[in-house]
């Protein structure tokens, strides 16, 4: 290619750009384009700064009123990032674009919801801005608004009509950003206009898996309160409480487990919730995994003949309100579940029984094999098996009906595991305990008597 081909073809383009002057353009057409550019920069300039008399004396000279600058914003987005509605007036006023796009598609409206500037918002929805137009990743103002916290924002779009079921490119709904960012003044606002608590983004997670994720309870608590599904599975076959119990979100475990999540569902790889509580080593998890499903499950009296089926036995089904009342603060006030209770199980663990024998005594229980190894999983030496024993008779005495004697089932327990010497000693401790209160004229419990 020739040079004088080369300077043609670049001629020819650049006559195509906005502002840039043809082959066949004047002197005074090319000084008129040269006042423009300097307006147009000074425009944008005054309107950054926000000054409102520099941009009114600017918009009395010929100037390109939606000229960009290099990220292509027009002077409407810097007034609407800086929320001024006198220069919003004149640029409309002069035949703005309203809904000019920057090089992220995004308009005005997206840029007053960013910075929180409700007057601009409602100035511009006035006149016909879009409360669905998209940015490059798809999102509304709604989702801008709620990335950024504003509420204000949030609840003057959701009050416009904007959609708050919209899903931007990976599928989050504006309900999703608020869960994830533990915005609660925003998920409140969009669920109070209808938005749907169930929605699965690109990866099937729902808001209350994100939220769970953040570990935000009073969020996890709201959305259970208001029919979050429990057990919606992601594109991993994950539900809530696996996200959690991942995590090692105790709180998060406490309120999915009391309202009834299924601790049963296995993910993609094949792993329960128990077992990824216990990969994690997160034995506060564990644990109450374990005692969730020794209370809300039924005993597995086809599958063991060691189950104790007399009155006040070990392991009651209780229904939900009953499993709420154990998670409950007050968890602790139980009349069994006393210090002296403690004291025993705590002797009995680490001092009266030998490797191997706590899991015995969990089998005559019924705890399930994936339950022992859940508890053993916590290796923290060749002691290990103490506390081992310690937390599973803890969790046991959990399951306990209030009316149960646990003396007298430990009791029973221990010598049909064939520990009677450690029962008879247990046994005449309690008898000696309580024949020195009786001659102390201090009242028996009879919850610690085995006779």
């Amino acid at each position: 290619m020739s040079f004088d081909t080369s300077m043609r073809l670049d001629a020819q383009v650049c006559s195509m750009r906005p502002g840039c002057p043809s082959p066949t353009s004047t002197p005074e057409e090319l000084e008129r384009r040269a006042e423009i550019q300097r307006n147009d920069l000074l425009l944008h300039e005054a309107v950054i700064k926000n000054d409102t008399e520099a941009a009114k004396r600017i918009l009395k000279d010929p100037v390109d009123i939606n000229s960009r600058n290099n990220y292509g914003r027009a002077p409407i987005h810097w007034a609407s990032s800086r929320g001024n509605t006198d220069i919003m007036k004149m640029l409309i006023t002069h035949n703005c674009d309203t809904e000019a796009r920057d090089k992220e598609s995004r308009t005005a409206l997206h840029a007053a919801s960013e910075r929180g500037h409700a007057d601009v918002a409602e100035f511009l929805l006035t006149h016909e801005g879009d409360m669905e137009a998209r940015d490059s990743q798809g999102n509304t103002p709604l989702h801008i608004a709620a990335q950024h916290q504003q509420t204000r924002l949030v609840q003057l779009l959701l009050d416009h009509g904007a959609d708050p079921d919209a899903e931007n490119s990976k599928g989050f709904t504006p309900l999703h950003i608020a869960c994830s960012l533990g915005s609660r003044g925003i998920l409140e606002a969009l669920i109070q206009h209808g938005a749907l608590l169930n929605t699965q983004n690109k990866v099937g997670n729902t808001p209350l898996h994100l939220a769970c994720q953040v570990n935000v309870g009073d969020i996890v608590e709201l959305l259970i309160a208001k029919g979050a599904d429990l057990n919606a599975l992601n594109s991993r076959l994950q539900s809530p409480i696996h996200i959690a119990a991942e995590m090692g979100h105790v709180d998060i475990c406490k309120l999915l487990l009391a309202a009834g999540a299924n601790i049963e569902q296995r993910e993609q790889g094949g792993r329960t919730p128990l077992y990824i509580a216990a990969r994690g080593s997160f034995t506060a998890i564990v644990d109450m995994i374990i005692k969730t499903a020794r209370l809300d499950y039924p005993p597995h009296e086809e599958k063991s003949n060691n189950f104790n089926k007399k009155e006040g036995g070990l392991r009651p089904v209780l229904n939900s309100a009953r499993m709420k009342l154990r998670y409950s603060k007050d968890e602790g006030v139980r009349r069994w579940d006393s210090e002296r209770l403690r004291e025993i199980l705590f002797k009995l663990a680490y001092k009266q029984l030998s490797p191997g024998e706590w899991k015995r005594l969990a089998n005559h229980w019924a705890f399930t094999e994936e339950q022992i190894r859940a508890i053993e999983h916590q290796y923290t030496g060749p002691s290990s098996y103490k506390e081992h024993g310690y937390r599973m008779m803890l969790i046991w005495s959990h399951g306990l009906t209030p009316d149960a004697n646990p003396i007298r089932e430990l009791y029973d327990s221990l010598t049909a595991i064939e520990k009677r010497s450690v029962a008879d000693a247990l046994r005449r401790k309690l008898d000696q305990e309580n024949e020195e209160r009786r001659k102390g004229n201090k009242k028996s419990c009879g919850h610690c008597s085995i006779t």
